[in-house]
């Protein structure tokens, strides 16, 4: 039993010495985070305050960089959105120019079931499937995809 509470004592403490790394951990982070911030300045000394501006000016260039690079993609999309309302209000012309004409302009057709209609009435096969004997076969007339006999 002994060796139980002990055990739960010695998991205690350890739990605590976790518990007070973490807090002065968490202390110490703050107070970067407020220096960064320009406050709890006192007390640095001054190669800490030379380290400091150091990062300071290092992240103010990262920001700058990054601040050009999104202001050239900007850039880029606005001529990109400019090109596009350009070619669009030409397709928009020459629609209208199509239409102005009525028909004695070029007809473009609009690919539907209807030039698939056509293409099933306008083609009609001579081919004949002709089963048995050849004397047979010669006898028959060849038929049409309607099924009704045609003579040549």
């Amino acid at each position: 039993m002994e060796q139980i509470l002990s055990r739960y004592g010695y998991i205690a403490a350890d739990h605590r010495q976790r518990e007070e790394s973490m807090t002065s951990e968490f202390k110490r982070l703050q107070l970067a985070i407020e220096r960064v911030k320009g406050k709890e300045l006192e007390g640095m000394s001054f190669s800490d305050l030379i380290s400091l501006e150091s990062q300071l000016n290092d992240s103010l260039l990262s920001v700058k960089d990054q601040k050009t690079i999104l202001l050239n993609q900007v850039e880029r999309s606005r001529l990109q959105e400019k090109r596009t309302l350009e070619e669009n209000q030409l397709l928009r012309k020459q629609i209208e120019s199509m239409v102005g004409r009525g028909s004695s302009g070029p007809q473009v057709e609009p690919e539907s079931s209807s030039s698939d209609e056509n293409d099933k009435e306008d083609h009609h096969s001579d081919t004949s499937l002709q089963l048995g004997k050849e004397k047979e076969a010669e006898d028959r007339t060849p038929c049409d995809n309607s099924g009704s006999a045609s003579v040549f």
